[in-house]
Protein backbone atom coordinates (compact mmCIF):
# COMPACT_ATOMS: atom_id res chain seq x y z
CA UNK A 1 0.00 0.00 0.00
CA UNK A 2 2.88 3.05 0.31
CA UNK A 3 2.21 3.10 -3.63
CA UNK A 4 -1.47 4.35 -3.08
CA UNK A 5 0.01 6.28 0.07
CA UNK A 6 2.36 8.57 -2.26
CA UNK A 7 -0.39 8.58 -4.69
CA UNK A 8 -2.48 10.48 -2.38
CA UNK A 9 0.35 12.59 -1.60
CA UNK A 10 0.84 13.56 -4.66
CA UNK A 11 -2.99 14.01 -5.75
CA UNK A 12 -3.51 16.67 -2.63
CA UNK A 13 -1.52 19.35 -3.31
CA UNK A 14 -3.47 19.41 -7.24
CA UNK A 15 -6.54 19.38 -5.32
CA UNK A 16 -5.38 22.32 -3.18
CA UNK A 17 -4.75 24.03 -6.57
CA UNK A 18 -7.50 23.19 -8.45
CA UNK A 19 -9.84 24.66 -6.05
CA UNK A 20 -7.90 27.47 -5.10
CA UNK A 21 -8.07 28.49 -8.71
CA UNK A 22 -11.91 27.69 -8.90
CA UNK A 23 -12.20 30.29 -5.80
CA UNK A 24 -9.77 32.86 -7.31
CA UNK A 25 -11.48 32.53 -10.40
CA UNK A 26 -14.96 33.60 -8.51
CA UNK A 27 -13.42 36.15 -6.52
CA UNK A 28 -12.64 38.10 -9.54
CA UNK A 29 -15.66 37.53 -11.39
CA UNK A 30 -18.22 38.70 -8.54
CA UNK A 31 -15.56 42.11 -7.30
CA UNK A 32 -15.64 42.42 -11.16
CA UNK A 33 -19.01 42.74 -11.90
CA UNK A 34 -20.69 43.41 -8.60
CA UNK A 35 -19.78 47.32 -7.18
CA UNK A 36 -19.70 47.16 -3.53
CA UNK A 37 -20.50 50.27 -2.69
CA UNK A 38 -23.97 49.48 -4.38
CA UNK A 39 -24.39 45.97 -3.15
CA UNK A 40 -25.84 44.50 -0.38
CA UNK A 41 -23.85 41.12 -1.15
CA UNK A 42 -20.63 42.35 0.11
CA UNK A 43 -20.40 43.04 4.06
CA UNK A 44 -19.56 46.29 5.77
CA UNK A 45 -16.80 47.31 7.86
CA UNK A 46 -17.85 46.35 11.36
CA UNK A 47 -15.27 48.63 12.90
CA UNK A 48 -16.29 51.46 10.89
CA UNK A 49 -20.26 50.66 11.53
CA UNK A 50 -19.56 50.88 15.77
CA UNK A 51 -16.86 53.74 15.44
CA UNK A 52 -17.54 55.86 12.30
CA UNK A 53 -13.48 55.45 11.94
CA UNK A 54 -12.41 53.85 8.97
CA UNK A 55 -9.75 50.88 9.35
CA UNK A 56 -6.52 50.09 7.44
CA UNK A 57 -8.78 48.16 5.31
CA UNK A 58 -11.82 50.18 4.86
CA UNK A 59 -12.55 50.51 1.42
CA UNK A 60 -10.56 47.69 -0.05
CA UNK A 61 -13.59 45.84 -1.52
CA UNK A 62 -14.03 48.95 -3.86
CA UNK A 63 -10.59 49.15 -4.35
CA UNK A 64 -10.29 45.71 -5.65
CA UNK A 65 -13.53 46.13 -7.51
CA UNK A 66 -12.33 49.81 -9.55
CA UNK A 67 -8.94 47.89 -10.22
CA UNK A 68 -10.53 44.96 -11.98
CA UNK A 69 -12.68 47.23 -14.13
CA UNK A 70 -9.46 49.87 -15.37
CA UNK A 71 -10.45 52.25 -12.33
CA UNK A 72 -6.81 52.65 -10.67
CA UNK A 73 -7.20 56.05 -9.81
CA UNK A 74 -10.75 55.33 -8.02
CA UNK A 75 -8.88 52.43 -6.11
CA UNK A 76 -6.54 54.40 -4.70
CA UNK A 77 -8.62 57.08 -3.43
CA UNK A 78 -10.77 53.94 -1.52
CA UNK A 79 -7.64 52.50 -0.27
CA UNK A 80 -4.12 53.53 -0.70
CA UNK A 81 -2.47 51.25 1.03
CA UNK A 82 -4.18 48.32 -0.75
CA UNK A 83 -3.04 49.29 -4.16
CA UNK A 84 0.48 50.04 -2.53
CA UNK A 85 0.42 46.43 -1.34
CA UNK A 86 -0.48 44.50 -4.01
CA UNK A 87 3.40 44.54 -5.61
CA UNK A 88 4.71 43.67 -2.47
CA UNK A 89 2.16 40.68 -2.14
CA UNK A 90 2.13 39.76 -5.51
CA UNK A 91 6.30 39.33 -5.14
CA UNK A 92 5.81 37.21 -1.65
CA UNK A 93 3.38 34.74 -3.64
CA UNK A 94 5.89 34.68 -6.85
CA UNK A 95 8.95 33.62 -4.10
CA UNK A 96 7.25 31.33 -2.65
CA UNK A 97 5.87 29.78 -5.16
CA UNK A 98 9.51 29.95 -6.74
CA UNK A 99 11.03 28.30 -3.54
CA UNK A 100 8.03 25.08 -3.59
CA UNK A 101 8.90 23.79 -7.14
CA UNK A 102 12.39 24.74 -7.11
CA UNK A 103 13.06 20.88 -6.99
CA UNK A 104 10.49 20.05 -9.92
CA UNK A 105 12.07 22.29 -12.67
CA UNK A 106 15.54 21.12 -14.50
CA UNK A 107 17.96 23.50 -14.66
CA UNK A 108 16.92 25.59 -11.42
CA UNK A 109 19.91 27.42 -10.52
CA UNK A 110 20.97 27.05 -6.61
CA UNK A 111 21.85 30.83 -6.37
CA UNK A 112 18.68 32.08 -8.15
CA UNK A 113 16.98 29.52 -5.18
CA UNK A 114 19.44 31.25 -2.27
CA UNK A 115 18.56 34.77 -4.14
CA UNK A 116 14.73 33.93 -3.28
CA UNK A 117 15.69 32.73 -0.06
CA UNK A 118 17.34 36.01 0.98
CA UNK A 119 14.46 38.22 -0.32
CA UNK A 120 11.99 36.24 1.60
CA UNK A 121 13.81 36.73 4.72
CA UNK A 122 14.59 40.20 4.32
CA UNK A 123 11.16 41.50 3.15
CA UNK A 124 8.84 39.09 4.82
CA UNK A 125 10.35 38.41 8.30
CA UNK A 126 11.57 39.98 11.35
CA UNK A 127 12.14 43.75 10.93
CA UNK A 128 10.28 43.66 7.80
CA UNK A 129 7.42 42.61 9.85
CA UNK A 130 7.67 45.55 12.25
CA UNK A 131 8.11 48.27 9.46
CA UNK A 132 4.96 46.70 7.57
CA UNK A 133 3.20 47.11 10.81
CA UNK A 134 4.47 50.57 11.55
CA UNK A 135 2.84 51.53 7.75
CA UNK A 136 -0.32 49.81 8.59
CA UNK A 137 -0.88 52.15 12.02
CA UNK A 138 0.83 55.06 10.38
CA UNK A 139 -1.89 54.87 7.62
CA UNK A 140 -4.75 54.02 9.99
CA UNK A 141 -4.47 57.20 11.92
CA UNK A 142 -3.29 59.63 8.67
CA UNK A 143 -6.47 57.98 7.23
CA UNK A 144 -8.66 59.36 10.16
CA UNK A 145 -7.00 62.40 11.46
CA UNK A 146 -5.74 64.18 8.87
CA UNK A 147 -8.04 65.98 6.31
CA UNK A 148 -6.11 65.97 2.77
CA UNK A 149 -5.83 62.27 3.41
Amino acid sequence: MPSLRNGKRAFFPVVISVAAAIVLTAAIFLYSAFDPADSVFWPKCPFYLLTGLECPGCGSQRAIHSLLNGDPVSAMHYNLLLVLAIPYLLLYAVLVIALKVRNRIPGFSPEFAKLCKRLEMALYHGPALRVVLAVILLFWLLRNFTPSF
